[in-house]
């Protein structure tokens, strides 16, 4: 069974569906712990789930985010429990459609597929060593040596400065000011603020051109709602990777009633969204993947290494 599909569901509806239940039980999904499950990730291929994939799996809420797909299941000599329900992953795929000025030509044209995966407590007899003891993706290290760590090694990064009492990124000077450190009831929270507004940085027209950023649009706008959730969802994923707790946000129900109003009339904006945010985090970091898709389509790396 392969678990790969071109479906024609409604991917976007189904993904934004999910996200409006867990906003409506005041459930934020980019603020949620995932310290003892580790970040969501294939157990075989090591790859980390990115994107609104990222987000969707967190709400599962198991002890470990381990998965796998049905075929990686299968040659590995183990099985989905009854009653299971694989999980619904994205991914972008490339598809040639006939060119609309020139008949002679193709163009490509990305389209929302996706497949399913389970996690490991959904699953028997998965061999015993490719399970990792404990969770191998927590890491001992300083909480504050990883956050500054992040902070030093960005590439262009803009200027931080303590001269306000005020988190704020200025896109015309590009600094970014912060309230004195003192200011902050934890250290934790003092970089989660400063996490969120690199994350904005990400937008100026010299990195990434965000035009959710460059817009300056007032509070209640979609692209207002759109920029904030990015930098929001961005900042929650440099929380995690220093190791710290991302702070609660600021006027949590003004926000969510924000979010959930343009979630309902467009099913395309959180998966924009947190696509933008993983761009944002990709260039904070200088990882490799930056430019990338969000997702690739692991249904068929099913080879399991003995």
């Amino acid at each position: 069974m392969n678990s790969s599909t071109t479906s024609n569901i409604d991917l976007y509806q189904i993904v934004t569906d999910q996200i409006i239940a867990s906003l409506e039980r005041g459930v934020i999904p980019w603020q949620r712990p995932w310290a003892e499950a580790g970040i969501p990730a294939n157990l075989l291929s090591k790859r980390q789930y990115r994107g609104i994939n990222l987000w969707l799996l967190l709400l599962l809420n198991y002890d470990r985010n381990l998965f796998l797909t049905w075929d990686q299941i299968k040659q590995s000599g183990g099985s989905v429990n009854k009653g299971e329900k694989g999980h619904i992953v994205v991914y972008w795929q490339q598809t040639k459609r006939p060119s609309e000025t020139d008949a002679d030509k193709v163009k490509l044209v990305p389209l929302l597929r996706y497949y399913k995966i389970y996690n490991i407590t959904q699953c028997r007899d998965i061999p015993e060593h490719l399970i990792p003891k404990g969770d191998a993706t927590i890491k001992e290290f300083i909480p504050k040596m990883e956050c500054e760590s992040i902070i030093q090694t960005m590439t262009d990064a803009p200027v931080i400065e303590h001269k306000q009492q005020q988190a704020y990124y200025n896109i015309t000077t590009d600094v970014i000011n912060m309230p004195k450190k003192k200011s902050f009831k934890t250290v934790d929270s003092y970089y989660s603020t400063l996490f969120h507004e690199l994350v904005h940085s990400t937008g100026a027209e010299k990195r990434l051109g965000r035009k959710t950023l460059m817009d300056m649009v007032p509070f209640g706008t979609p692209s207002y709602a759109m920029e904030e959730l990015i930098a929001e969802m961005g900042s929650a994923y440099l929380c995690r990777f220093a190791g710290i707790l991302p702070n609660e946000i600021e006027n949590t129900v003004a926000y969510l009633d924000n979010w959930l109003g343009v979630f309902k009339k467009d099913k395309r904006f959180l998966i924009t969204a947190s696509g933008q945010a993983q761009k944002a985090v990709d260039m904070v970091l200088g990882s490799k993947e930056e430019g990338s898709k969000d997702e690739v389509d692991e249904s068929k790396e099913a080879s399991v290494v003995s």
